[in-house]
């Protein structure tokens, strides 16, 4: 079973950190924005702040990416532990924004998605497949059958926890 979670892990981890640098591209100032509006960061370190997550995310997700392609055990295994540690620490910050801050934007991937506890819960799910990935490793003896399903899990898993926070939003009609 952890074999199969370390599989899906190499790779939803690289699909969600990308998918989420691409998204800042997309739109530069968002996460500025949004780390101004969480107020937690002094508002001149907010630009320095969103620059290194965005730069380590692109790090640990091109890192993982390609040691997955590449089927590196050892940097896949230093990509998810880097990828934990860097998730652990958007939970903590998002769970503590959320609580603290209502109503502000998370800024994750250049979305206009609130901070909410569903944001902190999503990055802490992503954390703990990282720690797994990062335990575990790639599993050397598996059938093409296997790493098609933890392919496709994989995909899965990146999918619902990057839709996750955005769509337990409750849009209320005006008036």
């Amino acid at each position: 079973m952890t074999g199969l979670l370390a599989g899906i892990a190499a790779v939803a981890l690289p699909v969600v950190l990308l998918g989420s640098v691409f998204g800042q591209v997309r739109r530069p100032g968002a996460v500025v924005s949004a780390v101004r509006a969480q107020g937690v960061v002094p508002r001149a370190l907010a630009g320095p702040a969103a620059l290194a997550a965005i730069a380590a995310e692109a790090a640990v997700g091109l890192v993982g990416a390609t040691s997955l392609v590449l089927r590196l055990d050892g940097p896949v295994r230093a990509a998810s532990g880097a990828a934990a540690v860097l998730l652990g620490l958007y939970a903590v910050y998002a769970a503590y924004v959320s609580r603290t801050r209502r109503g502000v934007p998370c800024g994750c991937a250049g979305a206009d998605t609130p901070m909410t506890g569903w944001v902190a819960g999503r990055a802490a799910a992503l954390a703990a497949l990282a720690l797994a990935g990062a335990l575990r490793g790639l599993p050397a003896d598996w059938s093409a059958y296997e790493a098609a399903v933890a392919g496709t899990a994989g995909l899965g898993f990146a999918a619902i926890l990057w839709t996750l926070p955005h769509a337990m939003i409750e849009r209320r009609p005006a008036g």
